[in-house]
């Protein structure tokens, strides 16, 4: 259904980062829980990137595989090379998914949070490269997919079992 979209679907694994500069091509992010997806978007020269971003802070150096994986390295790594292949940072279109709090029980008040800290510290990145959210489809308690034509820039969401809808 997603897959036809485009001539060629690229999925972001978990603390991957995908960049394209090609409109053809779809970039997505499959089963996300408190994991997020970063979309970000240059309707201009039509560059778009998704991060899939498992953890809020890196403890150590990261290098070229390993930062995708970090919220604080995930976000300007991947905003670099997007204007690296001409994107420029005041047209960006940013988007969010994800950051669901995925362990639930009757009487459990989990401590760590993890979706909401992703998505927090997601949001600090972005203020610091001088970006804004503008749509999101973040926390709740399903896991989600998502997809981002990079011609258009449109993102759409799927909650599991869930109907798709476009952010």
């Amino acid at each position: 259904m997603i897959a036809t979209l485009s001539n060629r679907v690229s999925v972001a694994g978990m603390g991957e980062i995908r960049v394209s500069p090609n409109p053809d091509e779809t970039l997505s992010c499959l089963g996300l829980g408190s994991c997020v997806a970063l979309c970000i978007h240059d309707p201009v020269t039509r560059v778009g990137g998704m991060a899939h971003i498992v953890l809020p802070e890196s403890n150590r150096p990261v290098d070229d595989s390993t930062c995708g994986r970090f919220a604080d390295t995930a976000v300007p790594w991947m905003v670099e090379e997007m204007c690296a292949l001409g994107a420029i940072r005041t047209r960006m279109v940013v988007k969010l998914v994800g950051g669901a709090q995925m362990i639930q029980a009757e009487g459990f008040e989990p401590a760590i949070q993890m979706g909401a800290r992703n998505v927090d510290r997601v949001r600090v990145a972005l203020r610091q490269q001088g970006l804004r959210v503008s749509a999101e489809d973040v926390g709740g308690h399903q896991g989600r997919s998502v997809w981002m034509q990079v011609g258009s820039g449109v993102v759409t969401t799927k909650c599991a079992y869930g109907t798709p809808r476009q952010l």
